[in-house]
């Protein structure tokens, strides 16, 4: 064959990963800091629902053409990948992004094969829609051996269907002619703050109890239940084994039985025999400095005393919020306070879901932001930023969102703020997060803090996770993982999944 078709057949998967460059660009958008940027998202594509189709670009010298859809989907409770935006709210969607990329093909309309098949030990044929006949090294030598040109018609669209899927078969033209196209997916997922990690730390892990353990489990499939971890025969034992840890330091020890997976960044893991998944040492990962999200969209309330209000310093041991409104989960209904001393129950809006931030910018004369007590009622959702320390008991936090007997984690959520640094880069001060000893009892939350140091102290049955700089605990503490957490929180990023061909 001709060198230009072994140069258009490259050229046509540079096309078609150039598109798919561009959406996850679009996509990225939506967490920009600039509003007019997130303004901008879509801007130009065309809109049908949740799905978003780019314009046609051409570019290049070869006159390259490229197009791709961006599609919304969501993961259930079972596990299945369904098409559309998340019924949940509160759950971040995950896109299929569909490339196609186009080379036109210059000069006559021919075939042939210059690339000739040489005796080498590998097989070069294979049985007529056989698994190896999609195989590369099945068909010939290297990646110039090309197929299906589209010298008339567009074979795709005339044999599967303008989307792959045997529906609207036509014979259309090809968009040049002749030309080559190639087609690729990606699959991308939202990286939020709780992704499949009951615990990850920048820095240090000590921990847990001699006797404690850490597993996961589903929430959206009911309660908790201690039993499911060690029973194969359960319908929701392959949830369980998802209690993982990740450390990007040198050492973990590791006192207590671990459900899942340990990760390190080159180090040691002390203790491997507690831990029923697989230990990898060569996962490096880096957690930025938490900054405080854009507020321009939120519904700000301004301190007072009145009905949904609250004070500038929450004191009082009895300290009540019913907001004025529900708020959503992209608008809550914004306070900041000082510090909270006392404690505060967040109550419901005529039983709707109710969306709820507070932002706690100060500090006692101790560094500590937080030393009260946190009640979170049914039908509430709660993000409590925070920019100094958090010293309280476990029993002190309560989120009885859906029920107090099936919390889900995600509706008590705690960002910590990272510290300024000076110019020489460091921070101006350490942040800390100490759990202590109470009653024990469910504390169901969720903490995204990479600055800070965080002791758990006493030995709550503890339902979230935790991200931090550094981890220590010494109680016999049982630790579940939700894993309805995965695509809950705070949208960070975006990150490719998976990544294939379409060679039809």
């Amino acid at each position: 064959m001709s060198s230009n078709q072994v140069r258009a057949w490259r050229e046509a998967l540079e096309a078609a990963e150039a598109g798919g460059e561009t959406a996850f660009a679009e996509l990225r958008k939506q967490i920009s800091t600039d509003a007019a940027v997130r303004a901008s998202q879509w801007s130009g594509w065309t809109t049908s629902g949740t799905t978003h189709t780019s314009p046609q670009a051409t570019f290049g010298a070869s006159n390259l053409i490229t197009q791709t859809t961006v599609e919304a989907f969501y993961f259930d409770a079972a596990g299945v990948f369904h098409s559309g935006a998340s019924p949940d709210p509160n759950q971040n969607n995950w896109y299929r992004l569909r490339s196609k990329g186009t080379a036109p093909l210059p000069n006559l309309k021919r075939t042939g094969m210059d690339d000739a098949l040489m005796e080498d030990g590998q097989k070069h044929f294979a049985a007529f829609g056989s698994t190896q006949m999609k195989d590369i090294i099945a068909r010939g030598k290297g990646d110039s051996l090309l197929r299906k040109i589209d010298f008339k018609y567009d074979h795709f669209v005339s044999t599967y269907g303008p989307n792959g899927d045997g529906l609207n078969k036509a014979l259309v033209a090809p968009l040049a002619a002749p030309s080559l196209s190639r087609r690729i997916e990606q699959v991308v997922t939202p990286v939020t703050p709780f992704f499949d990690a009951a615990i990850k730390a920048n820095g240090i892990f000590y921990g847990l109890g001699s006797a404690a353990y850490i597993d996961s489990y589903d929430s959206r499939n009911g309660p908790y239940n201690s039993t499911v971890k060690d029973n194969p025969s359960s319908p929701y034992y392959k949830d369980s084994r998802h209690g993982s840890v990740e450390i990007n330091s040198g050492t973990a020890t590791i006192k207590g039985t671990i459900y899942g997976d340990v990760a390190t960044n080159g180090g040691t893991v002390i203790n491997s025999q507690y831990v029923t998944g697989i230990v990898d040492n060569n996962v490096p990962f880096t957690l930025e400095d938490y900054h405080m999200p854009d507020t321009s969209g939120w519904s700000y309330q301004a301190p007072g005393t009145g009905a949904g209000k609250l004070p500038s310093s929450v004191t009082s041991n009895s300290q009540t919020l019913t907001p004025p409104a529900a708020g959503t989960s992209s608008s809550p209904n914004y306070y900041v306070i000082s510090t909270l001393s006392g404690k505060l129950t967040v109550n419901q809006v005529a039983g709707e879901d109710t969306y709820v931030a507070i932002r706690v910018n100060g500090s006692d004369a101790n560094g500590n932001g937080i030393t009260g007590g946190i009640t979170v009622n049914p039908g509430v959702h709660l993000r409590i930023y925070f920019d100094y320390n958090i010293n309280t008991k476990n029993s002190d936090l309560a989120n009885n969102n859906p029920t107090s007997t099936n919390p889900f984690a995600s509706n008590l959520q705690f960002y910590g703020v990272s510290p300024p640094r000076d110019a020489n880069g460091n921070p101006v001060r350490t942040q800390t997060i100490n759990l202590n000893s109470g009653n024990p009892g469910t504390l169901a939350a969720t903490f995204y803090a990479p600055s800070a140091d965080v002791n758990e102290n006493g030995n709550p049955d503890f339902i979230g996770t935790v991200v931090c700089k550094t981890f220590y605990a010494n109680g016999n503490i049982s630790w579940h993982y939700d894993r309805a957490l995965n695509s809950e929180g705070e949208l960070l990023d975006f990150r490719i999944a998976s990544y294939v061909e379409d060679t039809r």
